[in-house]
């Protein structure tokens, strides 16, 4: 499990993207007052807290399999919250009006059958919206850090890009059967006081990116600290990051 760190530690390596993208893929959902969300795969609960403001805790639920939801339920406390995965969720048909899917969909280990199990608990004409960043060049972060991972070790495979493009959640989308299929881009960046702050968030072991630093032995982690650091233009300041997320939405036929 590529999760099992601290709260804090997912909110400073992911979250500081993860946070200003929460807004944004609500809208693109159209999470509003009076509806009941779900959002799997909550995490440390960066989504959730979004959720909880605009609907009320009382009309939120989350699930995911890692121990990161206890942070979840620290932030968003009172929110329904279970242990277990998009695959076999414990609601019943039609319990909400949006499930949505925040930057999980690529570590399902069904998508397909994830994504039906969240139209399963909507009601019909409820949305179903997920999404996932670009791997191939639109998360700074981790296309450089994974570029320079494979300079210096050329069979690594390095991020699981399934689901990176629109094209990929779109065709599934489609496939599934949703009515009124809507795709499209949301963008955020993030600034790290230097390179050092932005080196050390993989040293916290979050995510595949993080547990493959901290497996290296001291002298390869350091030649892949310099030779990311070479690809970003050795930053002496301040570093921006740029990241850009496809995400999709659609109606459960009925």
């Amino acid at each position: 499990m590529s999760f099992v760190v601290s709260g804090d530690a997912y909110d400073r390596f992911m979250g500081r993207y993860s946070g200003p993208l929460a807004p944004a893929f609500a809208d693109f959902a159209g999470v509003t007052q009076g509806q009941r969300v779900l959002d799997v795969g909550c995490g440390s609960g960066v989504l959730t807290e979004e959720l909880a403001r605009r609907v009320g805790v009382q009309n939120v639920a989350g699930i995911d399999p890692s121990p990161l939801l206890e942070a979840c339920a620290e932030r968003v406390p009172g929110a329904d919250l279970k242990a277990g995965k998009a695959e076999e969720l414990p609601w019943p048909d039609g319990r909400f009006d949006t499930a949505i899917a925040q930057l999980v969909i690529h570590f399902m280990e069904d998508p397909e059958a994830g994504v039906a199990e969240m139209a399963r608990v909507c009601r019909p004409g409820g949305v179903v919206a997920a999404c996932s960043w670009d791997f191939a060049d639109g998360m700074q972060l981790l296309r450089i850090y994974w570029e320079s991972a494979r300079e210096l070790d050329h069979d690594l495979e390095g991020e699981r890009r399934s689901f990176g493009t629109l094209e990929d959640l779109d065709g599934l989308w489609r496939k599934l059967g949703f009515d009124d299929v809507v795709g499209g881009p949301l963008e955020v960046e993030s600034e790290y006081a230097d390179f050092d702050e932005l080196w050390g968030s993989f040293l916290l072991g979050v995510g595949p990116a993080g547990e493959y630093a901290v497996s290296l032995p001291q002298d390869r982690r350091d030649e892949l600290r310099d030779e990311y650091r070479r690809r970003l233009g050795d930053p002496q300041g301040p570093v921006a990051l740029f990241a850009r997320a496809w995400a999709v939405r659609g109606r459960v036929p009925g």
